[in-house]
């Protein structure tokens, strides 16, 4: 008998990111084809001092007029970001409905960003009947022993099912970068790399606190591009144009933007994150360890110039080989696993 379940998260877009959340809407659709699916996420979000300080208030209220006190009724709630977005599942299990069962998909820092764990935060896990970690890292640094969870992508957009494989001949981006622009993406890395790379063309794709800096530069470094938040199909057709994507994050839980690159077929070159060593392997020969901040940079700087230098025999293979890995993180396929573990409940 087909469930009825229930998605929530307390991620949404904003006008400074208008795709944040989009990996979870995405992964909502796909199940959506399949089965009975509502979604509630936080729709009232922007970077005023007022939503700061009243965003979950409101977020709780809305739940609760919504879903709790009205007469839907849902089987299963799946829960993305563990942390505080878990209160609305506990919520709605407590004031509506006991028997529903939690499946809860943590996504980094609502892992990172609580440790150590507080009592409280331990309490709220015993009530979780189902566990997804988007990497086998983040599932160690987890607060639970429980033999129900399961490492799982958390999926990328269907439309790079379909993306062209380009020789790098036919290529005219040398470098690309996708996401937030903050330091733990590691964007002062890629600024302080900027002067050695004045001979190749470098897109940063995105916004954030860094986005003011990365426009004053601009006018120093005429081979810098900048682009706001992309659509997922115009991020395939940058994807497809560039010959290397580069990753310089901190932490990164997994990485959907690698993802994404290796599905159209743009080889990787990342610091060594949870997300990374997940992706292309804890030993692969286009990670890059984050000792010493100048070694970084060297080391960085050495990558690019081999991956652009490479053979194109070696340089296709490379791209084959992400493009195989990102083919099973794709959106459908992973929408499929999960309901197979809903119906295990």
């Amino acid at each position: 008998m087909t469930k009825a379940v229930l998605i929530i998260t307390n991620m949404g877009p904003k006008p400074s990111a208008p795709f944040q959340g989009q990996f979870v809407t995405n992964q909502m659709l796909a199940l959506k084809k399949r089965q009975t699916v509502s979604y509630f996420f936080m729709s009232w979000h922007n970077d005023s001092l007022l939503n700061r300080l009243l965003k979950y208030p409101v977020l709780f209220l809305q739940f609760l007029w919504s879903y709790v006190l009205s007469r839907k009724s849902f089987d299963i709630i799946h829960v993305h970001f563990f942390y505080p977005t878990i209160w609305l599942a506990l919520a709605y299990k407590w004031l509506r409905k006991p028997s529903v069962k939690i499946v809860v998909t943590c996504h980094g820092s609502d892992i990172y960003h609580y440790q150590p764990f507080s009592t409280l935060y331990r309490w709220c896990c015993g009530f979780v009947n189902q566990w997804i970690f988007t990497s086998a890292k983040l599932q160690v640094k987890a607060c639970t022993a429980s033999p129900k969870s399961v490492v799982l992508s958390a999926g990328i957009a269907q439309t790079y099912a379909d993306a062209k494989l380009l020789s790098r001949s036919e290529k005219d981006i040398d470098l690309l970068y996708v996401g937030y622009l903050d330091k733990n993406k590691g964007m002062d890395r890629l600024i302080a790399i900027l002067p050695e790379l004045k001979d190749k063309t470098l897109c940063v794709v995105g916004a954030g606190p860094y986005l003011a800096q990365f426009e004053q530069l601009k006018s120093l470094y005429p081979n810098l591009q900048l682009l706001a938040g992309q659509s997922a199909e115009q991020l395939k057709l940058l994807y497809q144009r560039s010959k290397c994507f580069l990753s310089v994050s901190r932490n990164e839980s997994f990485g959907l933007v690698m993802t994404e690159a290796m599905a159209c077929y743009t080889p990787v070159i990342a610091t060594l994150t949870d997300g990374s060593a997940e992706q292309l392997g804890a030993d692969s020969y286009w990670i890059i360890e984050q000792s010493d901040e100048h070694l970084l940079a060297q080391h960085l700087l050495k990558k690019i110039q081999q991956l652009l230098s490479l053979s194109d025999s070696d340089y296709t293979a490379l791209q084959q080989s992400g493009h195989q890995y990102a083919r099973d993180c794709l959106v459908d396929s992973v929408a499929v696993k999960i309901q197979q573990l809903y119906n295990a409940l």
